[in-house]
Formats: C-alpha cells, structure tokens, sequence
C-alpha cells in the first residue's frame, strides 16, 4: 500500500499559493456554456471574497479583459471605480491591468444609481464619467457597439479636456489615452458617427492602428444562394465608403469578422451549430489612399482549413480562426468570438 503524503495548502511556499491563484482565476471564455448562463469571471469573483490579500493578486487575472455586456453591468462597474476611491485599502490600479473591454450594448445610463441625484442628474452622470473614460481608454484594445460612439466621443472630450487643464503641451506629450485597437459590433448607423473634425476625435482616429467590425450573416449574407449552394463573394458594408479612412493615418489594418460558411448550408442547422470566423483583412494604406476606390465585393478566396491563413496581396488577406463559437444570437456570440481572440 502506497503511503499518501498530506499537506496543507497554507504549508505551500507563497510564491507557488499566489501562481495557483492566478492561474484558477483565469476566466472561462472558451467555455461551452453561454455566458448568461455561467459567468467566465465566477472563480475569480469567488477568491476575490476570501481575503484582501487574495483579491489583490487574483483582481489582475479578472481584470485583463473586461466584459461589460449590458448597461447594468458597466453601471456596477463605475460602481466598483467610486469604492476603491472611498476605501483606500481596497484599491487597485485598474488601468495597470486592462487590457482588453467590451462594451455590448447600447449606453444610455452610466450613473449607478447611489451616485444618482434625480434632481441633479448632469453633475452625476459627469462624476461617473470622470471615473469611467480614463479606465476606458487607458485599455489598449476596446470593443464598442456602433450605436455607443456616441459615449466613446464624450470619453475622448472629458480625458482631453483634463489633459489640457493641466496644461499639457500635446506636441510634446503623450496622448491621453492607450487604444490602439478598435473593435465595432451591432448595428451599423446610416452615417459615420465619431466626429474627425473635433481634437480630440481626430486625434484618436490617428491613434488607431488595428480597426475590425463584424459582419451580421441575416443582413450581408445572401442567404438565398447559399442555400442554393452558391459561394457568394464578400459583400463590403456601404459604411465603408462614408468612413474618414485618410484621418486613420496610423492604421495598419481594418478587418470584417463574418461567420465561416460550410456547404451545404442551412440555415435552420447553422442556427444550431458553432462555426469558425473567418477574417478578411485590408491593409490601412490602401485604405487611406485617395486614387484607391473601395470596391463594393471582394472575391471570395479558396476554401482552406480552419487556422489557416491566405494571402492575396500585401493589401488583401484571409484567415480562419482555430476555433469555431455559436454566432447566431448577434451580440453575446460576437462578445465571446472577440474574448477568445478569434476576431483579432
């Protein structure tokens, strides 16, 4: 009979205890369960309930990429920002440790309601801004519905603002912000709505070097033929032909994330399955370039393996992510595409 060694998990050296910490409050994203269903962040949030000390070494693991689906939760996330600065033993430097925030849903309220004065509406809403836009834009990589650039443009006008009451030379000094990478989702509104013409929405186009937007299937797809078995070449949205591309002077790359078709395709089945995402890549120059007329479809490229990449031009590519995710249900499916890195 073999003899069994018993230890206490507190008789670990610290260094290992706070390693196996962090790793189990690595969030779920590639779960199978939706995330309505079972929340990705459930182990971190549960360690973070076990003492100051664990939630100070597991709060960097949960806090590398924000999922802020529905307005309620990015209400209890200004919420969090107003605690920490009430209570200094519980603070934490969010913006040393995001990375990566979606925001998933149309943003009409921010102001939790402990900060709400229904009589004094504007002054909280512009506190809660104060806590909100520097966490926001301090992530190199932010997610947005089309329909919430509104907010974002209110973000860049507050950090700009204090940017320059503090009386910061811009030639000389970095911009107010981390975001390199932009990510839009949802609904695509008739015309072009962040602002280039203003300092600060200028300066945040150029900014940007990587810009991707997702393909709705039911919209942009022709269903008709795929039904038909046809292979429809890519569709470019009408958007594209409005966006200020020459203001994005630091783009490198703008990709369109659409559903990765198999034949034969049904659309009842389809609605049912998980499938890849397939990436189309333009590069930023071309773009950018006035004498370069956006073409309205793109041939489509071969069929090749998931994890795959084509290259058809130092302009035009194609891959297929490794991994497939349900993408019928638009926003969560897109949500959990983008935090298991498939649509980047």
């Amino acid at each position: 009979m073999k003899h069994i060694i018993q230890f206490r998990f507190a008789d670990l050296p610290i260094e290992l205890i706070f390693h196996i910490l962090r790793i189990a409050a690595i969030p779920t994203f590639t779960q199978t369960d939706r995330y309505a269903t079972q929340n990705p962040y459930s182990m971190a949030l549960a360690l973070c309930r076990v003492s100051r000390d664990v939630r100070r070494v597991v709060l960097p693991e949960l806090l590398h990429t924000i999922l802020l689906p529905q307005s309620a939760n990015l209400r209890a996330f200004v919420r969090s920002l107003d605690i920490q600065n009430r209570y200094p033993s519980l603070r934490v430097e969010y913006a040393d440790h995001i990375r990566r925030i979606w925001i998933g849903e149309y943003v009409r309220n921010i102001t939790p309601h402990e900060l709400l004065n229904t009589s004094n509406y504007a002054p909280a809403r512009k506190f809660a801004l104060s806590l909100l836009a520097p966490i926001l834009l301090a992530a190199p990589s932010l997610a947005l519905t089309w329909t919430s650039l509104g907010f974002l443009s209110d973000c860049l006008e507050h950090v700009w603002n204090s940017h320059a009451d503090m009386n910061v030379n811009y030639e000389h000094s970095a911009l107010p912000w981390k975001t390199r990478s932009l990510t839009l989702s949802g609904r695509v509104t008739d015309q072009w709505p962040l602002p280039a013409d203003t300092p600060q929405g200028s300066a945040f186009l150029a900014s940007i070097s990587h810009f991707t937007s997702n393909i709705n299937i039911f919209n942009h797809l022709p269903l008709d033929a795929l039904t038909q078995g046809l292979i429809p070449d890519y569709t470019l949205p009408l958007w594209m032909s409005m966006a200020p591309w020459a203001s994005f002077r630091n783009l490198q790359t703008f990709s369109l994330a659409y559903p990765h078709i198999k034949h034969p395709f049904n659309v009842w089945e389809f609605s049912r399955q998980e499938s890849e995402v397939e990436l189309l890549t333009l590069s930023g120059s071309l773009l950018r370039d006035p004498r370069n007329l956006i073409p309205l479809e793109i041939e489509r490229f071969p069929e090749i393996e998931p994890g795959m990449e084509c290259i058809r031009s130092d302009d035009i590519r194609f891959k297929i992510s490794r991994s497939p995710v349900h993408l019928v249900y638009f926003s969560e499916d897109w949500e959990k595409a983008w935090a298991c890195g498939l649509c980047e």
